[in-house]
């Protein structure tokens, strides 16, 4: 706050002095008293009028300037008054008075939120955990009992326990570092994870398999990787047209290690390539069938977002999708480190 919004603001009150100065002056000369001696008496009037409102102006602008300072500081508005002083002058007591009562209010809410959130997830990750029990049970019952019915009902047995995957672990992808355990594995490894965990729906579809350069070694969260991959897989076996091929290549570059994960299906339509990402779009691909639900890719990205893990999805001039995942080698230092740690 500058001098000249402080004296806008008192308007009403500079009008009214200065009318009532010079009110004070034509009074005096019209009671006898010399021209000049009224209008000094009037101007002293002035001018203590203004050396009051300057002494009021110095003692406010410190705590006004601090509050548009810090308003523009801080991202969570309602913490401001934990960042001010208690003024020294009533109307900016009140004022900071309000402010306190209104961010206790609102960190209560805010706390209050957090406590369902961290309860309703807890419940989705116990319900997940009980409800997988009776869904591999049935998975076993229809592999000992093969046929025509049971081959169908083990794809769509595998497809509710892939989504009830999914859903914990939307759950979990808001809190990603409570449950993130950085460690020293190559690409081969977390690779190899994902192909065995998928291994059953990679054989009903018949896929091939490449890898390339996959010794390279990176810091990564092995279980959370491996749910990315699966994704990832499932993509491209849902989208597959013909003989699906997958290929797996590993590069470095001066700041990361990068993984590329490709196949040879429809790819993605350029228009829809910027959105592939958001939350819940299905795109051109998804609508032509109704099983994609717009959330696997998304999950993708958060998760490798919470991960300091690079992830884009490209498609190339020749056709099929490629994803990529880069792992920065400042990880790899920092798991190296933890594993040391971990030992000691």
């Amino acid at each position: 706050m500058n001098l000249f919004t402080f004296l806008r603001g008192k308007w009403l009150f500079l009008l009214t002095s200065l009318l009532t100065a010079l009110f004070c002056g034509l009074l005096l000369t019209g009671l006898g008293a010399d021209l000049y001696a009224s209008f000094f008496v009037s101007g002293v009037f002035v001018a203590g009028l203004f050396a009051a409102l300057l002494l009021e102006y110095l003692q406010k602008r410190r705590f006004y300037q601090e509050l548009e300072r810090n308003l523009d500081a801080i991202d969570r508005k309602y913490l401001l008054p934990d960042t001010l002083d208690e003024p020294d002058f009533p109307e900016g007591r009140l004022c900071w008075r309000a402010l306190c009562e209104a961010g206790k209010s609102m960190n209560d809410e805010v706390a209050a939120s957090r406590r369902a959130q961290e309860e309703y997830r807890e419940y989705v990750e116990t319900w997940v955990h009980e409800v997988k029990t009776p869904i591999a049970s049935a998975l076993l019952l229809a592999e000992n009992h093969p046929g025509e019915v049971s081959r169908a009902m083990i794809g769509e047995l595998r497809r509710i326990d892939a989504l009830v995957e999914q859903s914990m672990f939307y759950a979990r992808s808001r809190q990603v570092e409570k449950d993130f355990l950085l460690r020293r594995v190559t690409l081969g490894e977390l690779v190899s994870s994902a192909l065995r965990r998928n291994a059953g729906l990679l054989i009903e579809s018949r896929a091939a398999v490449e890898r390339e350069t996959l010794d390279l070694p990176v810091a990564a969260d092995q279980k959370w990787i491996d749910f990315i991959l699966t994704q990832l897989l499932t993509n491209s076996v849902k989208y597959a047209q013909g003989k699906l091929r997958l290929r797996f290549t590993g590069r470095e570059e001066p700041e990361a290690v990068v993984l590329t994960v490709s196949d040879n299906g429809p790819g993605i339509p350029p228009e829809d390539l910027p959105r592939v990402c958001e939350k819940g779009f299905t795109g051109q691909n998804g609508r032509s069938g109704s099983r994609a639900s717009g959330m696997g890719l998304y999950l993708c990205r958060v998760l490798c977002e919470k991960m300091d893990v690079g992830f884009s999805v490209s498609c190339p001039p020749e056709g099929g999708t490629c994803v990529m995942l880069r792992f920065p080698r400042s990880s790899l230092i920092e798991g190296v480190c933890y594993e040391t740690v971990r030992k000691a």
